[in-house]
């Protein structure tokens, strides 16, 4: 058993050895002892430095109105010193618009390359953001990074996010793009709409970065795709913290921004840590007294006769609608990542404590009811057992499907089969009073 137990060991570190060699040839490349790496990085730092707002500025690019629009935004308010660092949630209305210059950005007004997207002309959608804020060498700017995503009906993306935030007006300059890269922080600081903020933002990043690039890959090597400027100004709200944002793409020429007299809220990850604990707390007592109450139900209905007014339909239907739950927690939990973990928990203890009572139970219920169907040597029991996971799998795999679609497209369609299989699912009692 020891040597089984080494022999194991010593097979999974020598994996662990090759995962970590061969992770690779990236990897590799971005070490700072490869001489490319070197040569790159001396090139990218001499161009960074000779940047200027005159001639690299992308916010000078935009029209006039997008332009005011920034600005209008970005006006000194009052001083914001809080973290803004939390989950934010708000609503966009989208507006194509043509570039200052006719350039070959400004060929793609009507039609974009292939894997570039954006949201149709005049349509609406959400957008929901996650915000990490750690110091900079300035006391009064932090530096910002996280993710967005935005979705509308036919549109649906998540982007990587970067920028900074100025305490002494609660106003924040970001950039998001699909893949960070060496670009990404070029972007960030031509982004600024002013030459006062292109030059500290430059030396902020200039001095944070200290002349490495760390992970980041070169241009050439991210995926390509819109990315977008993001201008916020923050304020204090009863509930948690308030913002204006105006999300313009420069590259695909379109502007998404807040309706009139509305705002994108937010709420700080230490209050959502609160809520998530608090909603893992109720969840798991409200699981603890279902599995209490199955486990009387279990005990009161030992006899066959009680057994067998018991619908396995319904408890088959609890058995799919926990399989959807974790499936969706999961998601959430293995997606996001961070402070969404504690889905995580959720659906293990849902998953773990439900399904395993609601199964033996369905198990025993079955048994009564069908005794041949569980015997694998009787050609009707073999049937039995192969119609129960085709009719298994036959309602989970649709159902995983619609859950997708919902996700991913929010199409009046997914809309509507989201909510017949809700109503399905929640539906679970009826085949025990149409039994009873």
């Amino acid at each position: 058993m020891d040597r089984r137990v080494l022999t194991l060991g010593c097979a999974l570190a020598l994996f662990g050895l090759w995962l970590l060699v061969s992770a690779g040839d990236n990897w590799l490349d971005r070490s700072h002892s490869s001489p490319e790496r070197r040569a790159f990085e001396h090139r990218w730092w001499n161009a960074f430095r000779r940047m200027s707002y005159a001639h690299n500025s992308t916010f000078t690019l935009l029209p006039d109105n997008v332009q005011q629009s920034a600005v209008a935004l970005l006006k000194p308010g009052s001083e914001f010193h809080n973290s803004i660092a939390g989950l934010y949630h708000g609503q966009w209305n989208a507006v194509h618009f043509t570039p200052h210059h006719n350039d070959t950005i400004g060929q793609w007004n009507t039609t974009l390359p292939e894997g570039y997207e954006r949201p149709a002309n005049a349509s609406t959608g959400d957008l929901e953001m996650t915000l990490d804020a750690e110091p900079s060498i300035d006391d009064s700017v932090s530096l910002i990074s996280g993710d967005v995503h935005l979705r509308s009906v036919g549109f649906n993306t998540r982007l990587i996010l970067q920028g900074l935030h100025w305490h002494t007006n609660g106003t924040a300059v970001l950039h998001a793009v699909p893949e960070l890269s060496a670009q990404t922080t070029v972007d960030v600081v031509r982004a600024m709409s002013t030459s006062r903020a292109f030059d500290q933002a430059r030396g902020i990043y200039d001095e944070t970065l200290g002349g490495r690039l760390l992970s980041y890959t070169r241009p050439e090597e991210a995926l390509d795709g819109c990315s977008y400027h993001i201008y916020m100004h923050f304020g204090s709200a009863p509930s948690g913290v308030q913002a204006q944002a105006l999300t313009v793409s420069s590259n695909c020429n379109v502007l998404l921004a807040t309706p009139s007299g509305q705002h994108v809220s937010g709420v700080s990850h230490a209050r959502y840590r609160q809520k998530t604990t608090r909603y893992f707390r109720t969840g798991l007592a409200l699981m603890l007294a279902q599995a209490a109450l199955l486990f009387l139900q279990m005990r009161a209905t030992t006899t066959h006769a009680a057994m067998s007014m018991v619908s396995h339909h319904t408890l088959a239907m609890l058995a799919v609608l926990y399989t959807y739950i974790f499936i969706m927690h999961s998601i959430a939990c293995l997606a996001f990542g961070g402070i969404y973990l504690i889905f995580g928990f959720v659906t293990i203890a849902a998953y773990l404590l439900s399904m395993s009572l609601y199964l033996k139970y369905l198990i025993c219920v079955w048994k009564v009811q069908s005794p041949d169907a569980f015997d694998a040597l009787n050609a009707a029991g073999r049937r039995g057992l192969l119609t129960v996971y085709v009719k298994f799998y036959a309602v989970l795999i649709p159902g995983v499907y619609t859950i997708y679609a919902f996700i991913d497209t929010r199409s009046r369609l997914s809309q509507w089969l989201m909510a017949i299989l809700l109503t399905a699912m929640y539906s679970y009692w009826l085949p025990q009073i149409w039994l009873n």
